[in-house]
């Protein structure tokens, strides 16, 4: 009974007799503990999808001198176990390409899902969580680019798809491998995207009016995903085709145009060259210029020459060559061949004949 009251008396004494210091080390040394995560989570996470290319981003209020860095972990609905991103750990930046994560067991019907810690050196803050991510209600698809051809009255529009991640589902299947596009046509002065039901990639049409002006816009559409799309920027292009009129016009004009070019070789080689022709057609070229000139052989006619003839005085040349010589010294031509009048061609003149003793 002694010494039960004397441990009751002695106790708080030894307690009282500790060291304030140590006591005071005691517990810092539990408030440290406690305190590992006092740092603030990071906010306003989102995640993003375009184009399949998913990215998460965030905001962090940095209220300490120390630097902070970011991890990021990541689950799909299907698993609901947590896995470290490896190229999004221990991080500066505050965002993240997770396309790569949510490629594993992709599907379009699969919800994921990322949530993001800040850390220093010796602290780190709780996690902070997405939403459910699902590409059928989250990603948006852009838009595709249309090419146009026009070709008279038939105009070609092709779609151009994006260029979307090189990812494939779960089932091995690209993730493109059903896109087709929305084509919508229209008159310019309409701008209206009413009833755009055609699901082609490739779209051949015929205009039947000669001369319209056309806009056309595109968007790309997937059964399987269902994303929200975009359209494209409307491209606008004029049609100028011939009606059946106008078209009969130019096929008139294009044959009498080669109708004429044949004529004109024709009598383009004619005077130009000796050609030998069927007597039937004598009377046309005769007809048609009578300045050609002709020899007739047994069946054919022959073109020799084509010469201008120039009209001369004939008067003056008979009176010189009828007058008599008076003096036989003196040569003067004995004939005069009126075929040569007014030519310079000395290969050509008539000979003089002299008077040799």
């Amino acid at each position: 009974m002694f010494r039960s009251g004397f441990l009751s008396f002695t106790l708080p004494l030894c307690l009282c007799c500790l060291p304030r210091d140590s006591l005071g080390v005691s517990a810092l040394s539990q408030k440290s503990n406690s305190s590992y995560h006092e740092l603030p989570p990071p906010v306003n996470l989102s995640l993003t999808s375009y184009n399949f290319k998913t990215t998460l981003t965030w905001a962090y209020a940095d209220e300490t001198s120390e630097k902070t860095n970011f991890t990021v972990q990541f689950r799909d609905y299907q698993t609901a176990q947590w896995q470290l991103f490896p190229p999004c750990s221990n991080i500066a930046l505050a965002r993240c390409d997770v396309t790569k994560a949510f490629n594993m067991k992709l599907t379009a019907l699969n919800s994921y899902y990322a949530k993001v810690k800040a850390v220093t050196q010796f602290q780190e803050s709780q996690f902070a969580f997405t939403e459910r991510f699902c590409f059928k209600e989250n990603a948006t698809i852009g838009a595709p680019t249309v090419e146009v051809q026009v070709h008279g009255q038939q105009v070609i529009l092709r779609c151009i798809y994006p260029v979307v991640a090189k990812l494939t589902t779960e089932t091995g299947l690209k993730v493109n491998r059903d896109f087709r596009c929305n084509i919508c046509i229209w008159q310019d002065g309409n701008n209206e995207l009413k009833n755009c039901r055609i699901r082609k990639s490739r779209w051949k049409l015929n205009i039947t009016q000669p001369r319209v002006t056309l806009c056309v816009s595109a968007r790309v559409n997937s059964k399987q995903w269902k994303m929200k799309e975009e359209w494209s920027t409307q491209k606008c292009f004029k049609v100028q085709s011939l009606n059946l009129q106008e078209t009969l016009i130019v096929l008139l004009a294009v044959v009498a145009f080669f109708l004429g070019f044949v004529t004109v070789s024709v009598l383009w080689k004619l005077l130009k060259k000796e050609l030998v022709l069927p007597k039937s057609l004598m009377l046309i070229v005769k007809a048609i210029n009578p300045y050609v000139d002709m020899k007739i052989e047994e069946d054919v006619s022959v073109v020799i020459k084509y010469e201008e003839v120039i009209p001369v005085e004939c008067d003056h040349f008979f009176e010189e060559a009828a007058r008599p010589i008076s003096n036989p010294e003196i040569t003067e031509p004995l004939t005069v061949d009126l075929k040569y009048a007014g030519k310079n061609w000395s290969y050509d003149r008539p000979q003089t004949l002299l008077n040799f003793h």
